[in-house]
């Protein structure tokens, strides 16, 4: 079904009068999106199983290590932490599951408004500056460009691009977010020194629940839903996002908003 193939089912009867056959009557049907929609369901059950098992398991283990035995003080907290993560990261997974569902029933409410781009990113780089100490990040952003847009699906957008950068680079290393306008357009680039994907990869990051089948990326966990549900916002508010990225060599996402005059 990549690079518009498609899928047709055909049935073939033969057409009979008084037990004399007179020809063969041929019924072709596209089932193109009938498969497409079976392979999805099928990843979603996979992904789901997956995602929820993992920190499942690790929650009730950390539980009933707390509740049936003696543990100091200083593990008690260790394993309150890793509850803490694992529910974080359920709730991620159920915030993205309905993500998806809100944006493919066109239910998703949008509420656009016109603020500080530069405002908008600072924010965000903020937040996410203070959850590592392995990387440095970098911002250059004229503060007088202003965007378009719902600014909670915006922030959505930017603070994943940049939880990726954060994750898929574990040891660390320098994180840039360069804005630019050209023309009509307003870019963003953020580019990280991270392990980067293959070619063949980066062509389906955006596609919902791929996930990059290696060693490092499987340990780094994950739902394939993040960037699927970026490129539906961008695109819904006239946007593009692309990514360019080699294995080993870091990755740069880009986002293109319309500039606002």
């Amino acid at each position: 079904m990549q690079g518009g193939r498609r899928i047709i089912r055909m049935y073939a009867e033969p057409i009979e009068l008084q037990d004399e056959r007179f020809g063969v009557m041929f019924v072709s049907r596209d089932i193109t999106k009938e498969i497409e929609i079976d392979r999805l369901k099928t990843e979603l059950v996979a992904t789901v199983s997956h995602e929820l098992r993992t920190p499942l398991t690790s929650i009730l283990g950390f539980t009933e290590l707390l509740e049936h035995r003696h543990v100091d003080e200083e593990k008690q907290m260790r394993y309150l932490s890793m509850i803490h993560n694992e529910t974080t990261r359920l709730e991620r997974l159920v915030s993205n599951l309905l993500d998806v569902q809100k944006i493919e029933s066109g239910h998703a409410q949008q509420d656009f408004k016109v603020e500080s781009l530069f405002e908008l990113l600072s924010d965000i780089l903020e937040i996410h500056a203070g959850s590592t100490e392995l990387h440095a990040f970098h911002f250059d952003c004229d503060e007088t460009i202003r965007v378009s847009g719902d600014p909670a699906q915006l922030r959505q957008v930017f603070s994943n691009i940049l939880n990726n950068a954060i994750k898929y680079s574990p040891d660390g290393g320098n994180i840039a977010v360069n804005v630019s306008c050209d023309d009509d357009v307003i870019r963003i680039a953020i580019e990280d020194e991270g392990m980067g994907v293959a070619p063949a990869d980066a062509e389906r990051l955006f596609e919902k629940f791929y996930r990059v089948q290696n060693e490092q990326s499987r340990n780094i966990g994950g739902t394939g839903l993040g960037l699927a549900i970026c490129k539906e916002i961008i695109e819904s508010h006239g946007g593009t996002i692309s990514v360019c990225s080699e294995l080993g060599n870091g990755t740069t996402m880009t986002v293109e908003l319309p500039i606002v005059a």
